[in-house]
C-alpha cells in the first residue's frame, strides 16, 4: 500500500543506523542503499518483506515501494545512504527505468572494495569524498545486481498505476477528472485511492511533487523563480510561493539564497 511521497531536501545523505528502524511505505525518486554491518533489518520491498542480515546489502531503485520494519532486537550497527539520480547520472544509466530481481545482495556476494567504502564513507566529513564512495559503492553494487526494465504500470496494482501516471504529468494542467480519464476509471475512485491508500489529499499530493521538482531545478539550474514556477506545473507565482512555504518552510527565494546549505 503506497502511504506516501517522501519529499527529500538534500541531494544526498550518509547515516549511521545504531538501531533498527521503523519508516511506513513510501516512495521518493532516489536510490537507497542499506548496508548492514552488523545485526539485521526488516525492510519491504514493493509489498515482499526482506531481512537484511549482516554483511548484506539492501538496494531500493528510484520510485520503489519500501518500508522499514523495527524488530524488538533492535541493537545493530548499519549504513544507510540516499542519494538523488542528480548526483550520479553521469555515471550510470537511468536507473528509473530499471527494477532489481532481487534487492538484497548476500554477504558472500558483496564486493570487497563496496565493504571497504562503506567503511570510509562513515568515516569521511568531506561532502565531496562521500559522493566519491558513494559512486563507488553504487558501480560494485550494480555488477552485483540482476536488472530488469520496470513496467511503469502493474495491472495488479492501481494505486501505483495512478501515482506512476501523476508521476509522468504532473508538470502539465491535472485534475482528479483528468487521471481517471487517463486511466479509464472513475473520478469517485481516483479519489478513494488518495483518501484510503495513498493518505493524502490529491491536491496536496500534486503540489508536494511539484514543489519537490522546483526543488530540484533551483538546485540545478539558474533559471527565473518565474520559469521555474511554470515549469514546475504551478499556474501562478503566489501559489508557487505559498506552496513552496508550506512544504520547505521557506519562499524559493531563500531557499535559492541558501543553496549551499540545502545542495548537500
Amino acid at each position: 500500500m503506497l502511504t506516501f511521497y517522501e519529499v527529500r531536501r538534500k541531494s544526498f545523505s550518509v547515516k549511521n543506523n545504531l538501531e533498527t528502524v521503523s519508516f511506513g511505505d513510501h516512495i521518493h525518486s532516489d536510490i537507497e542503499i542499506l548496508y548492514m554491518r552488523s545485526g539485521s533489518q526488516s525492510i519491504t520491498v514493493e509489498g515482499n518483506e526482506y531481512i537484511v542480515g549482516e554483511g548484506e546489502t539492501a538496494v531500493v531503485f528510484p520510485n520503489i515501494r519500501h518500508s522499514y520494519i523495527k524488530e524488538k532486537t533492535d541493537k545493530v550497527d548499519a549504513i544507510l545512504i540516499i542519494c538523488s539520480s542528480k548526483m550520479y547520472k553521469s555515471f550510470f544509466p537511468d536507473l528509473s527505468e530499471f527494477v532489481p530481481q532481487h534487492p538484497v545482495i548476500s554477504a558472500k556476494d558483496m564486493p570487497s572494495d563496496a565493504k571497504y567504502a562503506f567503511g570510509a564513507i562513515d568515516k569521511s566529513q568531506s561532502n565531496d569524498v562521500r559522493l566519491a564512495w558513494i559512486v563507488i559503492i553504487l558501480s560494485q553494487i550494480i555488477e552485483n545486481l540482476t536488472l530488469t526494465h520496470k513496467n511503469p504500470f502493474p495491472i495488479e496494482d492501481m494505486s501505483y498505476k495512478i501515482v506512476s501516471y501523476i508521476d509522468e504529468n504532473f508538470t502539465q494542467p491535472i485534475s482528479l477528472q483528468s487521471v481517471a480519464e487517463a486511466l479509464s476509471i472513475s473520478k469517485s475512485y481516483v479519489s478513494r485511492i488518495f483518501s484510503e491508500k495513498i493518505k493524502i489529499d490529491f491536491r496536496q499530493y500534486i503540489n508536494v511533487l511539484r514543489a519537490e521538482y522546483a526543488a530540484k531545478l533551483i538546485r540545478a539550474t539558474e533559471d527565473s523563480l518565474t520559469v521555474i514556477s511554470e515549469n514546475a506545473g504551478f499556474n501562478s507565482q503566489s501559489t508557487f510561493n505559498r506552496v513552496f512555504r508550506s512544504i520547505y518552510g521557506m519562499t524559493p527565494r531563500e531557499f535559492r539564497n541558501n543553496i549551499d546549505k540545502y545542495s548537500k
